[in-house]
């Protein structure tokens, strides 16, 4: 709005104290109006924050919970690589696992180890004067995943025949160790005498 020149001199005394009387009124309301717009401002400012934290937050756990839940599959997906692979060489030895648990009982089976060298001996015909294996524990030690007792043996016949049961005695289905082994003449044949200690393995 375009005021004129001759505004002031054309205008009463009392007009323009009209006009002056309206200037506060408009200043309060600019007044009010800004501390309005403030006002608004600042509240949906901190109503906003309460609004939008919570949603903050669970983007934060949810981008969390992703990342573990990756972390997890990864981890899964190695073991079932593993297993797979430990399948796998399971089906390598499967036909084996009988010829181990045999070598290796699950107790020391004294007897049967008893007849194994009995056997052995007829086969290379020897005469086995005595056989001890009474070192055989009746009592488990499971203190140690391999376990092991020990056994000796005399035995009577020809050089090559007792040099023969000694090395296929290592051979038979249980595992063995030989220690010592001596060699005498019998005093009452042309025989020799067999004195043999070895250590017999077993597990529980």
């Amino acid at each position: 709005m375009k005021i004129p020149k001759n505004f002031l001199n054309t205008t009463s005394i009392a007009r323009y104290r009209e006009y002056l009387k309206l200037l506060p009124s408009m200043k309060q309301e600019n007044t009010r109006i800004i501390t309005t717009l403030i006002l608004t401002f600042f509240a949906m400012s901190f109503f906003g924050i309460f609004a939008i934290n919570p949603t903050i937050s669970t983007i934060v756990k949810l981008k969390k919970q992703l990342a573990d839940s990756h972390l997890v599959y990864a981890n899964l997906k190695t073991k079932i690589q593993n297993l797979d692979s430990l399948q796998q060489q399971y089906k390598i030895i499967e036909s084996d696992l009988p010829l181990l648990q045999e070598a290796i009982p699950n107790n020391p089976k004294a007897p049967i180890l008893a007849g194994e060298i009995l056997g052995l001996a007829k086969e290379k015909k020897i005469s086995i004067k005595s056989l001890d294996l009474s070192e055989a524990p009746l009592t488990p030690n499971k203190s140690k995943a391999i376990l092991s007792f020990g056994f000796s043996l005399e035995a009577e016949g020809s050089y090559q025949e007792l040099i023969d049961f000694s090395k296929d005695l290592t051979n038979i289905s249980r595992v063995l160790t030989v220690e010592s082994i001596t060699l005498s003449k019998s005093s009452d044949s042309n025989q020799l005498i067999l004195n043999l200690r070895g250590k017999a393995y077993f597990k529980y």
